[in-house]
């Protein structure tokens, strides 16, 4: 079996007839031969891992944020920055989705609306009736979302589950 590897030592592929010199040098590559198939290293290849030319490997990367400290993928963001970013990617509730998810908690959309009106800043409030009671759809990291968090005395982490549970309705 031919193994073939980029400039870096990492294995690119493989194949069972001897790949041309030429070719390979062309790239900057170089192959490995042999006489037993490395199966361990083509299914880690596979999986997305990458394997060395000794033909050692290392687990795929989880995801953008992780870095390879020599032993094991890290993420080095703060608890807040994992959970902001996490936040960011929910998708927009649709306005049934939304409503419905507030019903089935247990609060009408009249009673969030005379919360609303008891806001003392009139721009926030304006604002916020505006998103309340005409939006298509809810971000999870819009401003008028914080005041109803707040009018309801939930905390984030409540109106993450929240969101979760609406986003299957």
């Amino acid at each position: 079996m031919f193994y073939i590897f980029n400039k870096h030592s990492i294995l690119k592929s493989w194949c069972d007839i001897e790949p041309s010199s030429a070719d390979i040098k062309s790239r900057d590559e170089f192959f490995i031969e042999t006489e037993e198939r490395m199966t361990a290293a083509e299914n880690a290849f596979l999986d997305g891992s990458e394997v060395y030319s000794d033909f050692t490997f290392r687990p795929p990367k989880p995801s953008q944020f992780h870095e390879w400290n020599g032993i094991d993928w890290m993420d080095p963001r703060s608890e807040e920055e994992k959970i902001a970013y996490k936040r960011s990617q929910y998708p927009k509730l649709k306005r049934y989705q939304f409503m419905r998810g507030m019903l089935e908690n247990g609060y009408k959309s009249s009673d969030i609306e005379a919360q609303i009106l008891r806001i003392e800043d009139e721009y926030t409030r304006d604002l916020t009736m505006l998103g309340f009671k005409d939006a298509g759809y809810f971000d999870r990291n819009d401003q008028s979302i914080g005041v109803v968090r707040d009018i309801l005395g939930k905390t984030d982490l409540e109106i993450d589950e929240f969101w979760e549970y609406a986003l299957a309705l």
